[in-house]
């Protein structure tokens, strides 16, 4: 069963698997506002439960290599509501808190106005001068043409990029 189908009934018991960042929530979720739509699922999931919840996640590397960390609807609960089966590693916590905090600033990025768009002309201090043309947001890049390259190159939101002087 889904969380969305779980909505306005109740379980006695409700275990809650998979909860990564990545997983849950959704390495999807590239917005603040789908973050607050992931953050209400979490909680309709969360209040399911009429005796006990139960939420695991696992640790480890995901397929591509990548670390998991819990997700961090798991460090929104007070700590006096949890019973863990091992405590989580004081290490991992400062990584996971750290991952969170870069995805927040990221989705920031992503919900914000961007100061160019598909048309616009820049200059990139390695790259040069080029062109965007497109925005990926999934990838939070710009698709860039630069002059003296022959592909377009995705080139983060982040990324140092400048209006090239006396155009735009």
């Amino acid at each position: 069963m889904t969380v969305h189908t779980a909505k306005g009934l109740e379980f006695p018991y409700v275990f809650l698997c998979g909860l990564e960042e990545g997983v849950f929530p959704s390495k999807k979720t590239a917005t603040l506002e789908g973050m607050e739509e992931e953050r209400r699922l979490a909680f309709v999931a969360f209040t399911r439960a009429e005796k006990a919840l139960y939420l695991t996640d696992a640790e480890g590397r995901n397929l591509d290599g990548s670390y998991r960390y819990p997700s961090r609807f798991i460090f929104n609960v007070d700590k006096a509501l949890l019973a863990y089966t091992e405590e989580l590693n004081e290490s991992l916590i400062n990584e996971s808190n750290w991952q969170i905090g870069n995805s927040e600033k990221l989705m920031e990025v992503m919900s914000s106005e961007l100061p160019f768009g598909p048309g616009d002309r820049i200059v990139h201090s390695i790259m040069g001068s080029g062109e965007v043309i497109g925005i990926d947001r999934d990838k939070a890049a710009y698709i860039i043409k630069f002059d003296d390259l022959g592909t377009a190159r995705n080139i983060s939101l982040r990324a140092k990029i400048e209006a090239e002087p006396g155009r735009s």
